[in-house]
């Protein structure tokens, strides 16, 4: 398989290179139709490794691609997942490259979709080819690749919930993780929900000019600052009423130094679990909720002019662990930021969709049985770790299949640095996780 795999890399280059050229961000006013020609491209790179796809589109607009393939009589059905839509560019002088193109350098590929998630859609890619010239069996398939998982993925979430038949399986593996470094084997085995919320906070008609009014008209700014500032402690941790946030994590451990170097700290800055209380840096990320201010539109300071602002708004982005109710987690913040709403301002909430948290079961069969395809690829064992960000999925898809064993693996790793400028994926990831999906669909076929 390992041989089988990296002769076919050209391939796979040219592959990511088409489909990272495509720049399909859902909903994308600069871009309409990028989404449907990624869809295209996709289902025909899927047709020419004998899978045909078949497009759906889904209540945001958003086209899901479904198809399966029969397999090896007696073999449970396994789904192969990923999405084709990305992150927007931002902004593109913060890029090394043009994001648009993939470009190697350091022996890395960049671009935006690399990692997240084109570069999984070709690893999936490269594991059927590679089964097919090793004259392997195959298990039944079912391949679901979506297109709007970056903005929440209600699409095919809603999809999901009127035909579930079209995501029926035994074994689901999720291509949309990855190691925690390179060349080191990793099972993602617990996912934080999210329960967000939109903050706005107005005080005046309109702007008014500061000399003449301020100190007495109300500032919508200042007062949603202070009103996020009660979302943390003193040690910067989230603090929010009625909401449990001393777990910890069981798992491997984030080392300080290691974290610090996937994160980009700069030097002189410390972490938010350097405080007295000890809390580790994995208990911090993978077993307690975390609250995070991931934009705010109010008056720009490039070209300020000096005026009262008359309204200010944040989104408030509440990250909720294994275990914890993301809509109790939801209410909880609602109740904590209504407490908190200051006389002087007019604060208005507005709650987005919650979504559910995950954890693996790593005693099943075919978890374990992935595991040791992992080792084999890799040459050394399969670490356990967990993960941050959210996959509603992942949730969506064991409560239409209870009986079904779910694994989260992939070709991302911190340095990928996903979602941000300079996204990339190192090619040996791609090519030793295709060897161990090719490994793993080999041996459930037989």
């Amino acid at each position: 398989m390992r041989e089988l795999v990296a002769a076919d890399l050209d391939r796979v280059r040219a592959e990511l290179a088409e489909l990272v050229a495509i720049p399909s961000v859902h909903d994308d006013p600069d871009h309409p139709g990028a989404p449907a020609e990624a869809a295209a491209a996709v289902t025909r790179l899927f047709a020419e490794a004998g899978v045909e796809l078949d497009a759906h589109e889904t209540a945001d607009g958003s086209i899901a691609l479904v198809g399966e393939r029969p397999g090896a009589p007696g073999a449970p059905t396994v789904l192969l997942y990923s999405h084709y839509d990305v992150q927007p560019a931002a902004d593109a002088a913060a890029w090394g490259s043009d994001p648009w193109t993939l470009t190697e350098r350091g022996g890395r590929w960049y671009g935006r979709g690399t990692a997240d998630c084109k570069g999984n859609i070709v690893m999936h890619l490269a594991a059927l080819r590679a089964l097919a010239a090793a004259g392997a069996d195959a298990p039944a398939l079912r391949v679901v690749v979506e297109g709007s998982e970056e903005r929440g993925g209600a699409g095919l979430a809603d999809l999901l919930a009127r035909r579930p038949e079209l995501f029926a399986a035994e074994v689901i593996l999720i291509a949309d993780c990855g190691n925690v470094e390179v060349g080191r084997p990793t099972l993602l085995t617990t996912l934080r929900g999210s329960a967000d919320v939109d903050v706005t906070v107005a005080t005046l008609d309109s702007p008014v000019h500061s000399g003449s009014f301020g100190g007495a008209a109300p500032d919508a700014l200042a007062a949603l600052i202070r009103l996020l500032d009660s979302l943390r402690d003193e040690h910067g941790r989230t603090r929010i009423d009625d909401l449990p946030a001393g777990g910890t994590w069981e798992g491997r451990p984030w080392p300080e130094a290691d974290f610090r170097a996937d994160a980009g700290v700069l030097d002189g800055v410390g972490l938010l679990a350097d405080d007295a209380a000890g809390a580790a840096v994995a208990d911090l990320v993978w077993a307690r909720p975390a609250v995070t201010v991931t934009g705010i539109d109010c008056p720009p300071a490039t070209g300020a002019v000096n005026a009262v602002p008359a309204r200010a708004a944040a989104r408030v982005n509440l990250r909720v662990p294994a275990g914890m109710d993301p809509a109790a987690a939801q209410d909880a913040l609602v109740a904590h930021l209504e407490r908190r709403a200051p006389a002087h301002a007019r604060v208005e909430i507005r709650r987005d969709e919650p979504a559910r948290p995950f954890a693996a079961d790593v005693t099943a069969p075919a978890v374990r049985l992935l595991s040791d395809c992992l080792a084999a690829a890799y040459g050394r064992p399969t670490g356990h770790s967990g993960q941050g960000g959210s996959i509603p999925l992942c949730a969506d898809l064991l409560a239409a299949n209870p009986d079904a064993e779910l694994a989260l693996f992939g070709v991302e790793e911190p340095a990928c640095r996903i979602h941000s400028a300079d996204e990339s994926v190192h090619p040996a990831e791609i090519r030793d996780i295709a060897v161990a999906e090719a490994l793993f669909l080999a041996a459930l076929a037989r």
